[in-house]
């Protein structure tokens, strides 16, 4: 008993380590995957202040070992590729009108078994309770709202496949000891039409990010994505034509929407100057996000400002409403009046700098910015909001935000935390975006409005003087990402596509294209001058 206990409890160690390991794995993995190779790390310890705060080195896991391990856990856990008993009954299908290859199929009572004989994706073996939950047909979707009308606890867990057939659409599936109230109706079996896009997904003939769905990466796949600096967004921001963007079904409606998923910036010329403009142009993308500084709100200095952005001081680059949890993702900026001297608008690309730093976030000198949680705070008028949030934030696929927004910072409540570590690299952070040759100034007129995206794009403003005659006054809203996204998704066919280019947009692909910048030498340069170049 008591060998078994020790035993156990090594399992346990190993099971901790092996899970504490994991988090800063997928940085490693991620860089090796993109960059081919690694550095040997050097390993310093960390002084008794900072051993909280900061993890130590890890040992470094190859790209291989990384896939490898991934594949373990998704591939044999979800898509177990098991042998086909000889009873299964099977079939090839071929759709000789579509460019799918043939594919095989046999089903037992307990699996049904998919295969592309073209491709070494091998097979998948798919389960009946997930397929009879996938079902979209007229008796479990609900034809006006969609909405299912049976639960999921309602599938028997002994459910099994009675008959696979296909057609041209999909695999008509029908199902033994299926939910009761469904076996017979009006005299008609339910049969589920499993679509051959649902096949494919499996197969993995395609990828999530080839379903047109309200998610960003979904969306910037057609889209594209242009990361910019001054003089690139110069040449390629547009200024469109607000009567043109308020036009039903109009290209240039299109025109913006594209814009913002891949500058994160774009303007609206002859824009009526009156209140309710605002309004008009943020309804027609989406719903306006409301906030506690309401429906709307307006830019311009007053005394006793809450906020720092109503007054007439330098405002730096930063993100709105950090605190809030999620931030909205897109801002409108309606210019009523900009009359003053100074009060340009500043915007510099933050998404173009976090992905370029992304890859050496696993040095030891790098690596705060994407463990240190930042803390922003809002608590004025009755009002608190608090969140943390680390600079730069990636998860097992790569990179996927920025967080920068030093006007808004809260205290650190419990002050025993050591910054020191964090300041290095939050400053070659702040150098980059805030570089002369990063930032897009412009001085926006009267009837100009200008759209972002709040979670790429940083902005903020020149100082201007009130008292020396002359006004700034501009009108803002937000949308929120679900929002946004969801708009996004219905691009027409064709027009995204014919910005981007034929190659779809993918992360790992926009990495690849920034490591071969001057931008990445400029980044390499100010990374030696806190941390030298490793051994190789």
């Amino acid at each position: 008993m008591l060998s078994l206990a020790r035993t156990s409890r090594a399992r346990s160690a190993a099971s901790a380590k092996a899970q504490a390991t994991k988090a800063v794995a997928y940085r490693t993995a991620h860089t090796a995957a993109t960059y081919g190779g690694s550095r040997r790390q050097r390993r310093q310890k960390p002084d008794s202040e900072t051993e909280t705060e900061y993890r130590p080195q890890q040992r470094r896991i190859s790209a291989k070992d990384a896939g490898s391990q991934q594949q373990q856990t998704s591939a044999a856990r979800y898509w177990p590729k098991l042998e086909i008993p000889r009873e299964a009954k099977r079939f090839t299908f071929l759709d000789e009108t579509s460019k799918r290859g043939p594919t095989k199929v046999a089903w037992t009572d307990r699996f049904l078994f998919v295969e592309d004989p073209e491709t070494e994706n091998g097979r998948r073996a798919l389960k009946p309770a997930t397929l009879r939950d996938s079902c979209a047909c007229p008796r479990c979707r609900d034809t006006s709202s969609g909405q299912k009308t049976y639960s999921s606890v309602e599938i028997p867990v002994d459910i099994g496949l009675q008959n696979v057939k296909p057609t041209k659409k999909g695999l008509e599936i029908t199902f033994l000891r299926d939910i009761p109230r469904f076996v017979e109706d009006e005299g008609k079996p339910h049969v589920m039409l499993l679509p051959w896009e649902s096949v494919d997904l499996s197969l993995k003939r395609k990828g999530m990010e080839d379903v047109t769905l309200p998610r960003q990466r979904s969306v910037l796949r057609r889209t594209g994505v242009v990361y910019w600096d001054r003089e690139t967004i110069a040449q390629q921001v547009r200024r469109i034509d607000y009567a043109e963007f308020m036009k039903d079904d109009s290209e240039a409606f299109w025109d913006v929407i594209i814009d913002i998923c891949r500058f994160g910036l774009v303007y609206l010329k002859n824009v009526p100057r009156d209140e309710d403009s605002i309004v008009r142009i943020t309804t027609r993308i989406a719903n306006i996000r409301e906030t506690f500084y309401g429906r709307t709100f307006d830019v311009r200095a007053k005394p006793n400002a809450e906020n720092v952005a109503y007054t007439s001081g330098f405002l730096g680059l930063h993100q709105d409403l950090l605190y809030l949890d999620p931030p909205p993702m897109i801002q409108v900026l309606h210019c009523m009046d900009n009359s003053c001297a100074g009060g340009e608008s500043l915007f510099s690309d933050g998404e173009r700098v976090g992905r370029l730093l992304w890859p050496f976030l696993t040095r030891h000198r790098m690596a705060p910015l994407a463990e240190h949680h930042v803390p922003y705070q809002y608590g004025k008028n009755s009002y608190h909001y608090f969140s943390s949030r680390r600079v730069i934030d990636g998860n097992d696929s790569g990179f996927t935000n920025v967080f920068w927004s030093p006007p808004f910072q809260g205290r650190y409540l419990s002050p025993v935390k050591d910054i020191r570590r964090w300041i290095e690299p939050a400053s070659i952070f702040s150098s980059l975006i805030n570089d002369p040759a990063a930032i897009h100034e412009q001085k926006m007129e009267p009837g100009e409005c200008v759209l972002f995206d709040n979670l790429r794009v940083l902005h903020g403003r020149n100082a201007f003087d009130a008292a020396g005659g002359g006004a700034r006054w501009l009108r803002g809203a937000y949308i929120a990402a679900e929002d946004f996204l969801s708009r996004a998704a219905h691009i027409p066919k064709g027009m995204a596509e014919k910005y981007r280019g034929k190659r779809p947009w993918a992360p790992a692909l926009a990495q690849k294209a920034l490591r071969e910048t001057a931008w990445h030498e400029d980044v390499v340069r100010r990374i030696k001058e806190i941390d030298p170049p490793l051994e190789d």
